[in-house]
């Protein structure tokens, strides 16, 4: 997992920069969003427009109250959701040098910190370094990209002062001036590309790998999820026909086994075809999909527990076409809740 921070005061414009950044680039995101007092605005706005997984923290500041939750949740998000990014917004006042500190932490083989983005705001940068100056300057000078936003096309000059102020405070950071449609495809991608030190990621790291941590070499991607977990055999059941069907994408394989209420299960699938057994209970659950096109947030909303069971407490869940509906999933008269999963079930 790649860890992406986007940074920048309050109001700068780092919710419409991240929706920027999905569609040009078209990958796989996972967002923090860290906000005082915008609960389900920002985030509910990045699910809608761009489909993306939001992790959402309102509680406390990323960079120093909140910094051992932070942690954990990134932790957690690697290890249940298994992104190929995370994007990071944290809240307009945090200090991008300590949130930077607490990701150095837990950098391992499995985590690499990309180069952080700042946003600054054309239209408000002298008002919000006035307030807040600290914060200001911690955010610009240890930024890899300096992004000044709300440019409108028309726009052939910068605010008085504000080229200044970035070569000053930010010399090192690489200086985006210009409105975002006249910024090339190629400036998005590289953000995925370059690590904390700014140096460039090898072509695979960017790919991403499979699950046994060899580059893909046919067009396959892989895709694994940990903690799975599901409330009954027959939604087991329903998400194998699922896969089979293409619903999340065209998977040439996937195989896996999690709890299924009071069950633990096993489940292969090849092409069209799927089995699944009866398995003995793991310390963990582990699900790997590998194809093309994979829908990974919509496999992370049906297998990963913690996410259909926070859906479930607002009302909605997410269908896998991205529509929030209201379901209710009640199987048992389906037939399958006294099934016996000690045999094999083979589905063409």
């Amino acid at each position: 997992m790649k860890v992406l921070v986007i940074s920048g005061f309050l109001g700068s414009g780092k919710t419409t920069f991240i929706q920027e950044l999905a569609r040009r680039t078209g990958r796989d995101f996972v967002v923090y969003e860290n906000e005082y007092g915008q609960a389900d605005i920002d985030a509910q706005l990045l699910r809608s427009d761009a489909e993306l997984e939001v992790w959402e923290s309102t509680e406390n500041c990323i960079c120093c109250t909140g910094k051992q939750d932070f942690a954990s949740s990134v932790l957690t998000i690697a290890n249940t959701l298994d992104p190929e990014f995370l994007v990071v917004e944290p809240t307009g006042v945090a200090k991008l040098s300590s949130i930077l500190e607490n990701l150095r932490k837990i950098a391992y083989e499995r985590i690499t910190l990309l180069a952080p983005v700042t946003i600054v705001d054309a239209s408000a940068w002298e008002r919000q370094r006035a307030a807040h100056p600290d914060i200001f300057e911690d955010q610009l000078s240890h930024a890899a990209s300096a992004v000044v936003s709300k440019l409108s096309r028309a726009e052939r000059e910068l605010p008085p002062g504000l080229e200044e102020l970035l070569a000053e405070l930010a010399p090192t950071a690489e200086p985006i001036l210009s409105p975002y449609d006249h910024v090339p495809d190629a400036w998005w991608a590289s953000l995925l590309g370059r690590d904390l030190d700014g140096g460039a990621l090898s072509p695979d790291a960017i790919a991403g790998t499979d699950a046994g941590g060899n580059a893909d070499d046919e067009g396959l991607e892989s895709f694994s999820i940990g903690h799975a977990e599901l409330p009954t055999p027959a939604h087991l059941m329903w998400l194998l026909d699922a896969l089979s069907a293409g619903v999340f994408g065209e998977i040439e394989r996937a195989k896996g086994y999690l709890p299924c209420g009071s069950e633990w299960l096993r489940f292969d699938v090849v092409g069209r075809a799927w089995a699944l057994t009866g398995t003995e209970a793991a310390d963990e659950a582990r699900c790997v999909f590998i194809g093309r096109d994979l829908y990974r947030n919509g496999l992370r909303e049906v297998f990963v527990a913690q996410l259909w069971r926070s859906r479930a407490e607002i009302g909605h869940h997410h269908d896998p076409d991205g529509h929030h509906t209201h379901h209710d999933h009640d199987h048992d008269d389906h037939g399958h809740h006294d099934h016996t999963h000690d045999a094999r079930h083979d589905h063409a």
